[in-house]
């Protein structure tokens, strides 16, 4: 059978549609987000307050237990004191690894059953490939360390042939590490422009316009100033003088609240940028299924023989209505389970 030719949507289509999936489901994009995008700075905030107050209390608490007037205890503690925070940013790095797997399943789902939820079926469409993801990431890495290097700085051209490959992993399951970078780069064969305007739209929205509105709301609330506050106290212990040796000769100097102002502006961003990967990922499966003519790979379909039927003269046979059920790159239980309805949960 051969695939059928579809029209496809242009560029502004693909975003507008992709951005109503993500605004009909937004809570449960937000839910599924909340622990991936706050679990790293909720980490990192506990990572760094426990190792200051151990740092600020040092002096009293060698004064009460001699034992701890030693270097190897000292750092024997501030390594235990990192563990929890550092386990939380982890674990928060994870998930939001898997993410970027998950949520395009997410959005097949959308597109078909018109609900996303489930989420542990959609993470599974990652763990069920997990030596083969961690590899993609593992490669997909070594790209962007290459590519970071000045004089290789033109490799990231091909980030516009290669931002498919994580929907390439979810809907075709067959394919290697290196045959999905392959395939991500023959269907943006002849599309660069289009995967450029796209991404384009998408990084203004998410990489600067978004994380200025979430500035504007941290002033409007005064979170601004309590977190300033914070890595105020925190960067005023940090060698500024050795530093401000260095950027006098540049024309300025460093200060803490220069510092915690940067921090806060991040902490801005990582929040924005975070939780729009719903919305990147939604708007790249519509491309995936709109460059490849759906979300299954109908080349690597085998084809079924059709059976021989022998007509015998004795004998007339009657015809009965048959009713396929449509076959798709979806777990099924996620399908089944869209279909009811809401309050049968």
């Amino acid at each position: 059978m051969e695939k059928e030719v579809k029209i496809k949507k242009n560029i502004l289509n693909i975003f507008f549609e992709g951005f109503g999936i993500y605004l009909m489901n937004f809570r449960q994009f937000i839910g599924y987000m909340a622990f991936p995008v706050l679990g790293q700075i909720l980490g990192l905030f506990l990572t760094f307050l426990l190792v200051f107050g151990f740092s600020s209390n040092l002096p009293y608490i060698i004064e009460k237990y001699p034992l701890m007037d030693n270097f190897s205890t000292i750092a024997f503690s501030i390594v235990i004191l990192t563990l929890p925070g550092l386990f939380i940013v982890t674990k928060a790095l994870w998930d939001y690894i898997i993410a970027y797997s998950a949520l395009n399943s997410m959005a097949q789902a959308a597109v078909i059953t018109g609900k996303v939820y489930d989420f542990k079926a959609h993470n599974d469409v990652a763990y069920s490939k997990i030596a083969k993801y961690i590899a993609l990431w593992i490669l997909f890495g070594i790209y962007t360390i290459v590519a970071a290097i000045p004089i290789f700085f033109l490799l990231w051209i091909f980030l516009v042939y290669f931002v498919m490959i994580f929907q390439v992993f979810t809907f075709e399951s067959r394919l290697s590490p290196a045959e999905i970078f392959q395939k991500s780069f023959e269907l943006s064969k002849g599309h660069f422009v289009g995967n450029f305007i796209l991404m384009l739209i998408l990084g203004l929205l998410t990489f600067y316009i978004m994380p200025l509105g979430v500035t504007v709301l941290f002033d409007f609330s005064n979170l601004t100033k309590l977190l300033t506050e914070i890595f105020a106290i925190w960067s005023s212990n940090l060698p500024l003088e050795q530093m401000n040796m260095i950027t006098t000769s540049f024309g300025y100097t460093i200060t803490a609240v220069d510092i915690a102002k940067i921090l806060t502006s991040q902490v801005a961003a990582f929040l924005a940028i975070g939780f729009t990967l719903p919305l990147r990922s939604i708007c790249w499966t519509l491309r995936y299924e709109n460059l490849n003519g759906g979300f299954e790979d109908l080349k690597q379909k085998p084809v079924k023989k059709k059976k021989r039927i022998t007509k015998t003269p004795s004998k007339k046979i009657t015809k009965t209505p048959s009713f396929k059920i449509e076959t798709r790159k979806i777990d099924p239980e996620i399908i089944r389970r869209a279909r009811l309805e809401d309050d049968e949960y």
